[in-house]
């Protein structure tokens, strides 16, 4: 495939789609697992054509299942809403909420930069037997202009007896990475349960 013709693959992805569609219960793993993040690709700039791709083909087998559930990766970090239904995670709404109460709070109010600050965070959610859910946290992280820019982390991604709760502990690393340079200014820590934010706090990076 020419380099010039990547964009057209981009703009209609349709005639890969054909291709993943034949590949997809291949019985090498290497195949299958390069279907998926060929999904997730297509995902980023055609988010819907994934998701009923994944609807059609959902069932179809085991291995199926694991390309749908890799390819929708991406999907499942920044656009969860869109693809919560297809997975089977619980419900959420106002009328019958996921989350009762939700808190998070840093040891500390301040931390250096190169140092590390631990959180803590506890959850109530409705009394339900079996809730599939997938709990994140999200650092809300300044950049050299001043601006922040959120960055999400898993927490748990399983079913839970709602009945329990769930509760924990985390650090937050403040070490300079060649992948990412902190600077100080006013950070957020918060709680992200099936897509929604349900606790934040703030703590101040010096």
């Amino acid at each position: 495939m020419g380099r010039e013709s990547l964009p057209v693959f981009k703009q209609d992805p349709t005639p890969v789609l054909a291709i993943l569609e034949r590949l997809k219960n291949d019985p090498e793993l290497y195949v299958r697992r390069s279907v998926a993040n060929n999904l997730n690709d297509i995902a980023k700039d055609h988010p819907q054509l994934v998701i009923e791709t994944a609807k059609k083909w959902q069932g179809e087998s085991e291995a199926v299942d694991w390309v749908i559930r890799h390819g929708c990766r991406t999907l499942l970090r920044k656009n969860f809403l869109t693809v919560q239904t297809l997975f089977g995670y619980a419900a959420d709404s106002p009328a019958n909420p996921l989350v009762l109460s939700a808190t998070i709070k840093t040891t500390a109010t301040t931390v250096a930069i190169g140092d590390k600050l631990a959180f803590h965070y506890q959850i109530r959610f409705r009394p339900e037997a079996k809730l599939l859910v997938r709990v994140e946290y999200a650092v809300d992280y300044v950049k050299a202009n001043g601006q922040q820019s959120r960055k999400l982390f898993k927490l748990a991604e399983k079913e839970i007896d709602g009945r329990q709760g769930l509760s924990g502990e985390r650090q937050i690393n403040f070490k300079d990475l060649t992948t990412r340079k902190h600077y100080p200014g006013q950070h957020n820590v918060a709680l992200i349960v099936n897509g929604r934010e349900v606790a934040k706090t703030a703590f101040e990076v010096v």
